[in-house]
């Protein structure tokens, strides 16, 4: 028989059990993290337990202490103290009562962290030009979305992203759906929709998970999301800038309708109809109000020019003349005084009839 260092058993063993690929199923206990970045607990159940391991970074979602889950890793001894425990690489809860119990944990941290805080969603566009659709082909939501859009408006532009919206791919598909619209079309897309029909709340999973929330949160275009019915709420809905009741509602968030339009544009030019109606009797009466008093001043106008000229007619020279006075002027100046002329001169005494010229003697 071959004899071994404790080295050398333990590395030995370690290699035949790395090997085996395991999947364990039980209840969390003990669980706690150190130095924050080991994660400990134990996986037991009604005969058993088996200690986990993992690094903190790997954890991807809250776990607590009676969690029914499964683990995915493989047996491992530590080297040191040679110690049997699970090195973990995946967990997945269990059940309603842990995924509720996570879909809790991980709402209350990401509250805390904001991310679903109202004061930082978007106004969706009124007349988006460019839409994306983040959801499976094969989905009846798809179909749903698009009987809806077509329904409503027009001359717009659909950009389908399928991806997986439920299964072990579905995290990962959905997160590289909204990874790459941000980097590609994150200047030519008005508005994404992500959605899916309903289902259980394992069916809805991938949209409780922290990778996919936060892709939500980070996406640079305003995102509308429809996840199952109406009484479904999950954790990617809180981080959208708005959250439909339906796969259909969603669509009726994104686009108007061109009927409603129609009916405000006819309304609007109706009112504006009245509204120049209106202006129009006003500045209507107004004119007729001061074409009247124009009307009186002129009229006032036309009587104190007559006066004027009556006056004016009174003081004509001619009018004296006719009385029997007579003018008499010395080079174009009315004589007023036996000074302004002398011997000689010779002067024009005018009449109402005629002139008479006369030599001073």
């Amino acid at each position: 028989m071959q004899i071994y260092s404790v080295s050398e058993f333990v590395h030995g063993v370690n290699e035949l059990l790395s090997g085996i690929p395991a999947c364990v199923q039980g209840e969390v206990s003990n669980f706690h993290v150190t130095q924050n970045r080991f994660v400990w607990f134990d996986l037991k159940d009604e005969a058993s337990y088996v200690s986990c391991f993992l690094l903190a970074f790997q954890l991807d979602q809250p776990l607590e202490d009676g969690m029914e889950i499964q683990v995915f890793g493989k047996p491992n001894l530590f080297v040191k103290s040679g110690k049997f425990h699970l090195r973990v690489n995946k967990i997945q809860a269990v059940g309603v009562g842990s995924l509720k119990q996570q879909y809790e944990l991980l709402k209350a941290k990401l509250t805390k962290e904001g991310l679903f805080d109202p004061a930082r969603k978007r106004t969706l566009p009124k007349f988006p030009q460019r839409i994306g659709l983040v959801t499976s082909s094969d989905a009846a939501a798809y179909t749903d979305v698009l009987r809806i859009l077509n329904n409503r408006w027009a001359g717009y532009e659909v950009i389908h992203f399928p991806v997986n919206v439920q299964g072990n791919q579905a995290v990962s598909s959905i997160v590289e759906a909204l990874q790459y619209i941000n980097h590609e079309y994150a200047n030519s897309l008005d508005v994404v929709i992500l959605t899916r029909g309903g289902g259980s709340m394992e069916d809805l999973q991938a949209f409780n998970d922290e990778s996919v929330v936060r892709a939500v949160f980070g996406l640079k275009v305003p995102i509308v999301t429809a996840i199952g019915h109406e009484r479904d709420e999950t954790l990617a809905e809180f981080a959208a800038d708005q959250r439909a009741a339906t796969p259909s509602n969603a669509a009726e968030l994104v686009v108007p309708d061109k009927r409603d339009v129609l009916t405000q544009i006819h309304t609007m030019l109706n009112g504006q109809a009245q509204s120049l109606d209106h202006q129009y009797k006003h500045v209507s009466e107004r004119v007729s109000t001061a074409v009247l008093v124009l009307s009186q001043h002129i009229k006032q106008y036309d009587q104190n020019v007559d006066q004027l000229l009556a006056l004016l007619h009174s003081y004509n020279p001619k009018q004296i003349l006719k009385r029997g006075y007579s003018i008499t002027q010395f080079k174009n100046k009315v004589i007023t005084k036996r000074a302004q002329v002398t011997l000689g001169d010779q002067i024009e005494t005018i009449f109402q009839d005629g002139i008479i010229k006369s030599k001073v003697l």
